[in-house]
C-alpha cells in the first residue's frame, strides 16, 4: 500500500511551483486553490515508492481591461501535468 497523502504532495508542489512551470501553456502563473491532485500509479520497491501523480490546476491569464473592469481582465484555463516522484522509505524524503 502506497502512503500517499494528497494533502502532504499538494503542499510539496506548492513550495516548489517550478514543478508545473513546464506544464503551462501561456502565463506561468497558477491559481493554487485550484491544484487537485491524483495517484495514477504507484511501484514499491525495498527501498521507495516510484509515484505518478496526476496534477490538475488552473492557468491565470491576464489580458485587457476594456471596460475599465479589472474583474473582466483575468480569466483561466485549465491545466495538467504528470509529475514522477520517489519516497525513501527509510529517509521519507521526497525528490520529484
Amino acid at each position: 500500500m502506497t502512503p500517499f497523502d494528497e494533502k502532504k504532495i499538494k503542499s510539496l508542489i506548492l513550495g516548489n511551483q517550478s514543478l508545473l512551470i513546464e506544464c503551462c501553456q501561456h502565463s506561468g502563473n497558477i491559481d493554487e486553490s485550484s491544484i487537485r491532485i491524483i495517484l495514477l500509479s504507484s511501484v514499491e520497491t525495498m527501498q521507495r515508492f516510484q509515484l505518478k501523480i496526476g496534477v490538475f490546476f488552473r492557468e491565470v491569464l491576464t489580458g485587457c481591461a476594456c471596460s475599465d473592469d479589472p474583474l473582466q481582465a483575468i480569466m483561466y484555463e485549465n491545466g495538467y501535468c504528470e509529475l514522477h516522484a520517489e519516497l525513501n522509505k527509510t529517509t521519507a524524503l521526497i525528490s520529484f
